[in-house]
């Protein structure tokens, strides 16, 4: 029988797991569901943006509240897998977003550093920069 971990290090597969999980990020964003959200981040899940460094705690009780994402296109996702159970998926995004009552729009590069923990792969870094 094929250990699980096995299966899932296939890179189309765990290509096709992993934007899953970023599609369901900024859903989780765009519907304004933090139980959805803090279900994907690990228990040491870091953020890093313009807006600064925020733990998991930091984002879901600071950030969360005050940004409101409207728009998230991904394009040209790729992954590269950096340890036993680690993998980072980099893609661009075009996203739409209210922060503090301000309107950000634009085109970014994401990082997003997910680790596999025996059931499913959560993420536990992401950092997003302008292009």
């Amino acid at each position: 029988m094929t250990d699980r971990n096995e299966a899932s290090r296939d890179p189309e597969q765990l290509k096709k797991i992993l934007v899953l999980r970023e599609h369901a990020r900024a859903d989780a964003w765009l519907r304004k569901d933090r139980r959805a959200l803090e279900a994907l981040l690990a228990p040491d899940f870091v953020e890093t943006s313009s807006r600064g460094r925020f733990n998991r705690e930091e984002l879901l009780d600071r950030l969360f509240p005050i940004l409101t994402l409207h728009e998230f296109a991904m394009e040209s996702p790729c992954i590269r897998i950096t340890g036993k159970n680690t993998v980072v998926i980099s893609y661009r995004c075009h996203e739409l977003l209210t922060v503090d009552r301000k309107q950000v729009g634009g085109t970014f590069r994401v990082f997003a550093t997910y680790t596999y923990d025996g059931k499913q792969y959560q993420l536990s870094a992401w950092e997003i920069r302008p292009v």
